[in-house]
């Protein structure tokens, strides 16, 4: 069988590999799944740099979610499992960008096996984030304000349906004009473009209304045009650097208004909540990505030999929707 892995951190394009391997049996307690789709993610990225919160021992395999069908199992799991479609939880023990992985049985959640496997794909990462960013920090009043920088990712949209759902509106922070409208239709109330009038376009959104809770993937300066229209004693909260510059707050804001600034990496949250918590958020969201509510823009899906156009493809800055491996 196929898998990537890498020997040396470096760059995307050229650090993994594509490697002959023998096909794993499944222990005591374990399952083999066949893979049928796992996602490129910024993380992902980052991991191959050398430059994410979890550094593996190398040589290391790649990839950290996906979903795919069990195939085979071990002693002590019901063979009626076999066929099964399962989300591979993204604890980061499993390497998801290969041919097939055996890995524990509780890992292995069921899913609807007649949703669309590439939006199931990205249910590991992207839709729990988008939803914990929401629940974890802030009492958001109903009809409340959330802002976020980096409203077209993959992590924004979800934002955007769910905070629709829970009755909170979204102030959405974009690169580029022509998405505004997309990100309008799919229930944006606002959506502002970085540049030198942000501060404007800020005022004219808002009036005399201040952000609850600000959730920031990009970092950098825009950041700092944000931070004073959050509410006295707001919180910021940063889960992602896609700019690589610093966090800017000014320090009149958090000094004068008390603002709080917190980070979340998912992982953290994998790592110390109890099982029964992330299992039924995972079935929460699944249900809603089977019935077509939460989705985001797919802007290709390549086969795994085909993995360098894949990581190019992944990083361009300028690409609109995720990328996957697809099997």
């Amino acid at each position: 069988m196929k898998k990537l892995h890498m020997r040396a951190f470096g760059k995307p394009s050229t650090a993994p590999e594509l490697i002959e391997s023998e096909t794993p049996e499944p222990g005591a307690g374990q399952v083999l799944v066949a893979l049928e789709a796992a996602p490129i993610n910024p993380s992902d990225v980052l991991l191959i740099r050398g430059l994410y919160g979890h550094r593996p021992t190398l040589p290391a395999a790649l990839g950290t979610e996906g979903v795919g069908r069990i195939v085979a199992v071990g002693a002590a799991v019901d063979p009626a499992r076999i066929g099964e479609r399962v989300l591979i939880i993204p604890t980061l023990k499993h390497a998801t960008w290969q041919d097939q992985i055996a890995i524990d049985e509780d890992d292995a959640i069921a899913v609807d096996p007649a949703a669309d496997v590439l939006q199931l794909a990205m249910l590991g990462v992207n839709p729990v984030t988008a939803d914990l960013l929401l629940r974890r920090f802030v009492d958001v009043p109903l009809g409340g304000w959330v802002g976020q920088t980096a409203g077209n990712s993959a992590v924004g949209r979800y934002v955007i349906t769910l905070a629709k759902q829970t009755g909170y509106r979204t102030l959405n922070v974009v690169r580029r004009p022509e998405v505004a409208a997309e990100l309008l239709e799919l229930g944006a109330d606002a959506v502002v473009v970085s540049g030198p009038d942000l501060g404007v376009q800020l005022k004219t959104a808002l009036g005399d209304e201040r952000i609850s809770l600000l959730l920031d993937a990009t970092a950098g300066d825009v950041v700092a045009e944000l931070a004073p229209w959050l509410v006295h004693g707001g919180t910021l909260v940063s889960y992602g650097g896609m700019s690589g510059a610093p966090v800017v707050v000014r320090p009149g804001d958090l000094i004068f208004r008390d603002l709080h600034v917190r980070g979340f990496w998912q992982k953290g949250w994998l790592d110390t909540a109890p099982r029964e918590e992330f299992t039924a958020a995972y079935a929460r969201l699944a249900a809603l990505v089977t019935d077509g509510t939460l989705r985001v823009p797919i802007a290709a899906a390549y086969p795994l030999e085909k993995y360098q156009d894949a990581l190019i493809h992944a990083t361009q800055a300028d690409r609109v929707g995720k990328v996957l491996f697809a099997w």
